[in-house]
């Protein structure tokens, strides 16, 4: 009898999802929920996003046995790992028999405003980039703010400020409107005419989930640019903008997942928007992520991304290509490969985990139209713990090898 009450309670699970999982246990204290796979993890939140640590734990457990305590100690990780913030585990019916699917709302605690790093790396030739922000919600929409100086994405350090807003247009939020508002200072490696003194950018646009896992976005962006040399001046480099994004997981045994995403962006900019400058900017990403273990000691993980890119007519300095950061080209100061930026890119790169140890690969080029293309390659090894990564990476090449060293979260 104990038996069969505990096995009908056990289906409520699956046919009321938006239930929260209880943990029932016979006199041999066995999980009778254990019978049940976990299909897929996911979280639901338009303000916040899980670790890559966290992350790398849902691969794990997908596949494996339903247990309530391991939900548990997961649901106290994102908890301590996202300050602020209110966790709902939710249990849905999975697509297979016998299958369940996992969900986890974050919602904004009772605290109206949080505070975030959204970045800090060190280069040793580059040297920091550093950013911190505040966040708060109004009824449904989500403001933010901060401050950064970035000396990694661009052919130029940019230091300034960043507000915005997201809200749903739609109850069940697949469409919101986004705007983002930046005013930046740049410093430059050397002095040219081409480079901008300040820029400040408007970008409105509208954001849809097209299908699970697809999605796109497209909208426009208005910068203004101020330049000094040879004499002050002002240009606008105004634009369509448009991502299409795609990802997905799949299983693979108990213990691994593989997981693919993608994405494709468009910035079109010309003179019926009122733009000095007229070009189209073409870039395509893909990522591929094998992932495996059962133990913290034993996890595993090789990822396979590249990116290309193209750019058809004349772009401001700001939009042009960059390799050599701590994302492409490791080992490299993105000054001495291409110190105007590149309209021309093709990378790939190989980055393995095995425990708390990491292994980079990275070969790719970069070039203007009409220019020769030189293949560069470079390798690093270092440590992760909690997301932070210390590495030293070195170009491979015949001519003199000088070390670069590392430190930042989650790159």
């Amino acid at each position: 009898m104990k038996c069969l009450c505990a096995t009908l309670l056990a289906s409520t699970v699956l046919l009321f999802p938006d239930s929260r999982a209880v943990a029932f246990q016979d006199s041999t204290q066995t999980n009778v929920n254990s019978r049940y796979k976990i299909e897929r993890i996911s979280v639901q939140s338009s303000a916040f996003a899980v670790t890559k640590s966290i992350q790398r734990e849902f691969d794990r457990l997908i596949g494996r046995p339903f247990r309530t305590e391991v939900l548990d100690e997961l649901e106290k990780r994102i908890r301590a790992e996202i300050p602020n913030v209110k966790v709902t585990r939710k249990v849905l019916k999975g697509q297979q028999k016998d299958q369940i699917a996992v969900q986890f709302v974050l919602e904004r605690s009772g605290k109206s405003v949080d505070f975030n790093t959204t970045r800090l790396a060190y280069h040793s030739q580059q040297n920091f980039s550093f950013g911190a922000g505040i966040d708060f919600k109004v009824k449904r929409v989500n403001f933010s703010g901060g401050l950064l100086t970035d000396n990694n994405e661009r052919v130029e350090r940019y230091s300034g400020l960043r507000a915005g807003f997201l809200t749903p247009l739609t109850k069940d939020s697949r469409v919101r409107l986004a705007f983002i508002a930046e005013s930046f200072r740049s410093q430059w490696h050397t002095q040219s005419p081409d480079f901008q003194r300040t820029r400040t950018n408007f970008e409105p646009t509208v954001l849809i989930d097209i299908l699970p896992g697809l999605k796109i976005r497209s909208g426009f962006t208005f910068n203004n640019l101020e330049f000094q040399l040879p004499a002050a001046r002002v240009q606008a480099a105004n634009a369509v903008t448009s991502t299409l994004r795609y990802s997905k997981q799949w299983q693979l045994g108990l213990a691994g997942t593989q997981t693919l995403d993608a994405g494709y962006n468009l910035r079109a900019a010309a003179t019926l928007l009122s733009s000095d400058f007229e070009y189209r900017r073409h870039t395509g990403e893909a990522r591929l992520t094998f992932a495996s273990g059962n133990s913290e000691k034993s996890r595993s993980a090789l990822t396979l991304s590249t990116l290309f890119g193209a750019i058809g007519g004349q772009a401001p300095v700001f939009d042009r290509f960059v390799l050599g950061n701590f994302n492409t080209l490791r080992g490299y100061n993105r000054f001495e490969i291409a110190p105007f930026g590149g309209d021309r890119v093709i990378h790939f790169s190989a980055d393995g985990r095995y425990r708390f140890v990491r292994a980079v690969y990275d070969t790719g080029t970069i070039s203007n139209s009409g220019r020769p293309k030189v293949l560069r390659h470079s390798a690093g090894l270092g440590f992760v713990v909690s997301g932070i990564t210390a590495m030293v990476a070195f170009p491979i090449r015949g001519s003199s090898i000088e070390p670069v060293f590392l430190l930042g979260m989650n790159f």
